[in-house]
This record gives structure tokens, C-alpha cells and sequence, in this order.
């Protein structure tokens, strides 16, 4: 799907209050900055004249800034948010006069300091004392002024026992505070602040934010802050700015803007979509935070642990492990411990991870299941480095091939040997990640058995012998005519083998088809009341998904908030079922889906109350 980045103002969020009596302190009038650049390289100034002669001296136009209006009253406190790139940077150095605008025009009302570049103009083979002279002077600060206000400037910095010391051998956080120092000795009318609060440790940023705010609340400064920190925007100012590829998408109080941000900011996806999100961020619907379950970890074999434990309290005897480098390995071992009705985890080719012993620990196993490729999957290796991690004597049991089509069928015949499988076969092939994890809560609840196509190569006989010998008349293909022609499935189709193809143009849109059909499957009175949320940029979380999914009688929503066409894709789903679900599970890494993603689809989950 191409990217698609909005930059469109948005409509519809509260509007500031009439504020035409207060006095104004920066006001910025319909200001454009273009940039004109160069279509190739022209190493030398002869080079140049040439081009210039012959007609041939090209630039393309690149608009940092495209009619941008804004009223900042005396005592704001500002935020201007944005995506690399948006102009954040250039609009401040207009408005402190480093760059003058193409277009429209910029006043200000009262002295600056501008803390746009902390350092910019430090000689590293100068001593710091030296170098506070040489920056204030640059700041305009007179001799006498930086002599009266040294001893400040070298307390907040906290510098003293280095003053001497060539500023080479300071640390880039080091040169910060003394940059931060010297330009905040004074109290400005308007200061200017530019990711300055996130240089330096973690006191250090303290520090400065302890600054501004006293700037502001003792001596009524204005401020203006860029910042990727939406939180610290929201946290320090009153109202703020979204300004998306030198577009100003939004302008508002920066609890609204920052919120706003969180979900759109950057995002991918059609306007209608956006508008979509948007409609329901700002729907006045107050969610029903009992349906959000949030199952997060840190890493992929913490969550397949998660996952074993949030549906199995009992010990069990087997337990079947994967290796969670490769997602083939761990779909196949969910597969397989679904039919052994076993818990399925997650390895590393170079150990065991401390959350798949502990769990191993805690079920009591007496038999590992190890399921892998060679030569990685070492049966004894395993069993050594478990039993050094828990005291546990399990015995392991490998199967193992050298290719991913052989493994499949070792899984397939280790399943069928012992009447495990019931479910239709699916026939995938390697990569096949984002319509697995859709169809693994059917893989599961069917126990259906799973065979791997090899790429490049037709059908092998292996397949279609399995195919024909399983006692289930439908094959379930994940795979495009391309990857898997029917031409190839028509010896099955002779054998009275129903084919039932899943191809759709990306991930998201075949996670509906396949959800649908499932239910479909199940039949009426079986409406699914459970979802599970799952990232299709971080696969690795869900590869033990199915389980966990058929224990709960869940279906599986491929979301990623930064594609707005999945969001709303989500958001139509819920809330055409609202007052039916019982629970939303988010899985994923402890990031993936922050606090709003979680109650914006909670939201469209939520019956509206009358008031």
C-alpha cells in the first residue's frame, strides 16, 4: 500500500477562546519559506557558470513552509509538534530571525533568546571559562554582563571543578548544560526552546524544565517549545500547534492537539480513514475501559510465556517449544500443541530465554516437543541447557528437517500417526505471516494441520500425498495464483478435495475475509464476543497466538496505529458490534499500543448512554 501522509487541515476540535485583549507577542501572518534546490551536483564554480550559460541550472522547489498564521499572545506557553521534517525548525528560526520568510511576514513584540542550537559557536580547544565569554559574546551579551552573571552560569551548569578544562574533553550532555546556562542568565520577553530538553541526563533535563517554568511563572515569559516529547508539550503549555510537511494540520490547546497527534501524527492512510479516527477520537462516547485486557510483554518468548499462563493454570506432562527466531517454527509448534491439547513456547537458537524455562518450571513438564529446523534444533542441547536453568529432567523430543516443507511434514506425520489432526489441511508458504496469524485461532480450534510449500517450486508429491490421505475434504490455501497455481491444485480438486483460496491485496484486508469466514464456519448462535488485537509489524508476538485464541473462543483484528486505513478498518468492526463484546485483548511489545489506541477502539466497542 503506498504511503500516504495527510496534510490537510483538520476541522471539527474546540476552537481557542477570543483572546483579542490580550496583547500579542509573536504574530506570524501568512509566512511561507521556499527553498529552491538544486537537480544535480555541480562541483565547482566553473561547473556552475556553464550551467548558468547553456540555460541548464535547474532547482526544484521545496515549500519547508506553506502559509502558516499564527497569533501567540504575551504569557503563552507554546507547543509546536510535527514529524521530522515539518518545519518546526524553520518556522522558529524565522520567528528569531535567523531566516527570512519567501513569503508573509513575522513580528515580534519584545527581546529573544533563542535556545534553537545549544553549543553552536563553542572553540572545543578553548577551556570552558573561555568558552562562556566567547558564547555570550555571540549571544550579544557585553563582557561586564557575563563577569556579573559567571558564578551563575557555572552553578546551574555545575561545572566548577572542570572551568579550566578544554572543552574537547567535556561531554556532549556537559557542553549542554553550559550552552543551556549561558542562554537562559537572562530574562527575555520571548524564549525560544528547540529540543533542548532532551539533551543531557536525565537531571540535567530536570533542571531545565525547573528553568523555563520559573521563567514562566515568575516573570510571565513567553515561551515557544518543539519538542517530540507530546507529553512534556502537554505538560508545560497551554496551547499548541501540529504543523504535518510544512502544512499546519491543527491549532488548539495542547491537550486537544497533543491527543490529536498521538493518533494521526505522521500516520499513514487515506483522508477517509483519518477522518474516520478522528470522527471517533473526538466522539464524545466515554469508553468502557472493562474491555480492554492488555497481554503485553517485552519480547516474543515473555508473550508466548504470557500466553501459556493466562490459559493454563494446571501443570501439564508435554510442552511443545519453538524457536521464535523463525515464524514458520513457531506457527507449526502452535499447531501442533493445539491438537496435543499442550502449551507451545518460544527458544533461541543460542539458549533458552528465562521465561520459557520459568514457564517450563511451573507446568512441571516431563516432555519437551522441540520443534525446528537443522541443524539448530539439538534435542540434547536443549534438554542440557534446560536442566541447568530449572533442575528439571525432561525428556525432548526433536523434530527436525532441513528445509521448511520438510519440517511440515514431520510435524504432520508426527500428528498423524497419532489421530491428532481433525481440521482441514493449510497449505501456506514461508513469510506467510500476517494471514497465519488470522487464521491461527481456526488452525487451533480445528486442529488442523499445516503444510509449507517450498518457494519457486511446484507442488511436491509429499504435499499432495499428505493432502489426499487426510480425512478432511477442504484444503485452506494462503497463497496467491502465483505462488500456488490452481493448475496444481487440480489433482486434488479430482479427488473430491474442496480448495478455498485467501489472497487479498494486503494483510488487513484478508484478516476480514478470513474472520468472516471463520465465523461462517462456526455457524449461528456462535457471534465471537472476544477479539484479540494483535500488531502485523511485530509477528513475532502472535506466533503462539492460536491457543490462546481457541482456549478463549477469540478472533483474531490485525491493527497497527500507524496505518490509519487498519484503524478504521478496526473501528467499523467494533462498533458494528457494540454491546456484543466481552473483552478486547491487546497483544504486543509493552509499545506497541499506547493508552489511546487502547480506549479509542474500546470506544467504538462501547454502547452510547443516553444522558
Amino acid at each position: 500500500m503506498p504511503e500516504v501522509v495527510n496534510t490537510t487541515p483538520l476541522s471539527g476540535f474546540s476552537a481557542l477562546p477570543d483572546e483579542s485583549g490580550r496583547a500579542t507577542a509573536i504574530s506570524v501572518e501568512d509566512v511561507s519559506m521556499i527553498f529552491n534546490m538544486a537537480n544535480e551536483q555541480l562541483n565547482s564554480l566553473k561547473e556552475y557558470a556553464i550551467a548558468l550559460a547553456r540555460k541548464e541550472l535547474r532547482f526544484k522547489e521545496f515549500r519547508a513552509l506553506d502559509h502558516i498564521t499564527l497569533d501567540i499572545k504575551k504569557g503563552d506557553v507554546f507547543g509546536i509538534l510535527g514529524t521530522n521534517g515539518s518545519g518546526k525548525s524553520t518556522l522558529l528560526k524565522i520567528i528569531a530571525g535567523v531566516l527570512e520568510p519567501t513569503k508573509g511576514s513575522c513580528t515580534i513584540h519584545g527581546n529573544i533568546a533563542p535556545l534553537i542550537e545549544l553549543g553552536a559557536g563553542f572553540d572545543m580547544e578553548l577551556t570552558a571559562r573561555e568558552n562562556i565569554f566567547l558564547n555570550g559574546a555571540l549571544l550579544g551579551y557585553s563582557k561586564k554582563f557575563i563577569q556579573d552573571n559567571f558564578d551563575d552560569i557555572v552553578e546551574f551548569a555545575e561545572i566548577k571543578p572542570f572551568l579550566d578544562m578544554p572543552l574537547k574533553n567535556y561531554s556532549s550532555g556537559m557542553v549542554a548544560r553550559i550552552a543551556f546556562a549561558i542562554a537562559t542568565v537572562i530574562v527575555p520577553d520571548i524564549l525560544i526552546v528547540d529540543e533542548v530538553l532532551s539533551v543531557g541526563d536525565f537531571m540535567f533535563q530536570k533542571k531545565c524544565e525547573e528553568r523555563i517554568q520559573s521563567l514562566i511563572k515568575e516573570h510571565n515569559v513567553t515561551v515557544l517549545i518543539v519538542s517530540h516529547n507530546n507529553d512534556q508539550i502537554e505538560r508545560l503549555c497551554n496551547k499548541a500547534v501540529w504543523i504535518e510537511k510544512g502544512h499546519m494540520r491543527m491549532l488548539g490547546s495542547a491537550h486537544d492537539v497533543c491527543q490529536t497527534y498521538r493518533v494521526l501524527g505522521g500516520h499513514t492512510g487515506s483522508k477517509a480513514a483519518e477522518d474516520r479516527v478522528f470522527s471517533m477520537l473526538t466522539s464524545p462516547v466515554q469508553a468502557d475501559e472493562s474491555l480492554i485486557k492488555p497481554l503485553e510483554a517485552d519480547t516474543p518468548y515473555a508473550m508466548a510465556a504470557r500466553l501459556s499462563s493466562s490459559c493454563r493454570e494446571e501443570a501439564t506432562d508435554t510442552v511443545v517449544v519453538a524457536y521464535g527466531e523463525y515464524e514458520m517454527d513457531g506457527f507449526l509448534g502452535a499447531g501442533l500443541a493445539s491438537a496435543l491439547d499442550a502449551p507451545v513456547l518460544l527458544t533461541k537458537t543460542d539458549g533458552i530465554p528465562d521465561a520459557t524455562s520459568q514457564e517450563i518450571k511451573r507446568l512441571k513438564a516431563k516432555r519437551i516437543i522441540l520443534v525446528g529446523k537443522t541443524p539448530y534444533c539439538d534435542s540434547a542441547a536443549f534438554a542440557a541447557a534446560l536442566e541447568a536453568a530449572t533442575e528439571l529432567h525432561c525428556e525432548v523430543e526433536a523434530l527436525s528437517a532441513d528445509t521448511y516443507e520438510g519440517l511440515s511434514l514431520a510435524v504432520f506425520d508426527y500428528g498423524a500417526q497419532r489421530g491428532l489432526w481433525h481440521g482441514p489441511v493449510v497449505l501456506t508458504h514461508i513469510g506467510c505471516m500476517g494471514d497465519m496469524i488470522s487464521l491461527s485461532p481456526h488452525i487451533s480450534e480445528q486442529r488442523c494441520p499445516l503444510l509449507i510449500k517450498s518457494p519457486g517450486k511446484p507442488l511436491s508429491n509429499a504435499i499432495a500425498e499428505r493432502i489426499l490421505a487426510h480425512n478432511n475434504d477442504t484444503v485452506l490455501v494462503l497463497d496467491s495464483e502465483e505462488g500456488c497455481p490452481d493448475a496444481q491444485l487440480a489433482p486434488l480438486r479430482e479427488h473430491e478435495k474442496g480448495i478455498v483460496r485467501f489472497c487479498e491485496d494486503d494483510a488487513y484486508q484478508a484478516n476480514t475475509v478470513i474472520r468472516d469466514w471463520i465465523e461462517q464456519q462456526r455457524g449461528e448462535g456462535h457471534r465471537v464476543r472476544s477479539f484479540i488485537a494483535a500488531p502485523s509489524w511485530q509477528p513475532a508476538y502472535s506466533y503462539t497466538i492460536g491457543p490462546y485464541a481457541a482456549k478463549t473462543g477469540s478472533l483474531v483484528v490485525l491493527d497497527d496505529p500507524q496505518d490509519l486505513d487498519c484503524v478504521a478498518r478496526a473501528i467499523d468492526l467494533f462498533e458494528s458490534r457494540r454491546g456484543e463484546i466481552d473483552q478486547i485483548v491487546f497483544v504486543g511489545s509493552r509499545t506497541q499500543f499506547s493508552p489511546l489506541d487502547k480506549t479509542m477502539l474500546a470506544k467504538a466497542a462501547t454502547v452510547e448512554t443516553q444522558a
